[in-house]
């Protein structure tokens, strides 16, 4: 397992409701819902 470091985001109200009913439908907590969306987009700009 790698180590993980904490980050802070600032988002705007919406957005983090938007991702909480995402990561609720997922079943999922928004923190994995964001580690989720993070390593698929990095892994979609290595394809590229």
């Amino acid at each position: 397992m790698t180590d993980k470091i904490q980050v802070n985001l600032r988002l705007p109200e919406e957005k983090i409701s938007e991702l909480k009913e995402e990561a609720k439908k997922q079943k999922r907590s928004v923190n994995n819902l964001l580690e989720v969306i993070i390593d698929e987009y990095l892994e979609k700009q290595k394809q590229n």
